[in-house]
């Protein structure tokens, strides 16, 4: 479900991130992952696991960082919340009266309008996708990104979206990308 969340690209993801401006960031060289969490495994199947993974080492790596196993500089964990949620539409149609003009006199004439509302209930999936980067020596928060929005179960062009909303969300990630050669 993790990456359904991130099927719907762009503009229905809202992508919020923050950063600790206390944290050198030049000093992080290596960054390693931390393994998803118990509650997070729920949502999150290996594939998608590894979508992130690879959306996140790109980022980082367009940055001068290196991939290690085990514990880097950085470290980077990933949390998943789904929630379902109600949403409620209604709808009214309108049937006007039978004029408006001259007749036995100026004003309404005929019968009155008549309207009718039609309210309907619907359930539907919300999901968040939190990245934390933290410093491994002091195991501070230095980074967070935060990918928000309605769950869509289309799966046709869900990797490309992945690395799409990666992109989004490093934007303005406190260390820039470095230039091509």
């Amino acid at each position: 479900m993790l990456a359904l969340l991130m099927t719907m690209c762009s503009p229905s993801i809202s992508i919020t991130t923050d950063y600790d401006k206390s944290v050198d960031f030049s000093k992080f060289r290596t960054f390693g992952f931390l393994a998803l969490d118990e509650n997070s495994k729920k949502f999150v199947n290996d594939i998608d696991e590894q979508r992130l993974k690879d959306g996140v080492t790109r980022e980082l790596e367009a940055r001068g960082w290196k991939k290690v196993e085990g514990i880097g500089d950085a470290m980077v964990g990933f949390h998943v919340i789904v929630e379902q949620k109600t949403g409620t539409t209604a709808y009214t149609n309108y049937y006007g009266g039978m004029g408006y003009g001259y007749g036995f006199g100026y004003g309404y004439y005929g019968a009155p309008g008549m309207s009718s509302t039609t309210v309907q209930q619907y359930d539907y999936l919300v999901g968040t996708v939190i990245i934390d980067i933290f410093d491994a020596e002091t195991k501070k928060l230095a980074w967070e990104g935060v990918a928000n929005g309605e769950i869509d179960e289309n799966r046709k062009n869900r990797e490309d979206n992945i690395r799409k909303d990666m992109s989004r969300m490093f934007v303005d990630f406190p260390v820039a990308k470095l230039e091509s050669e």
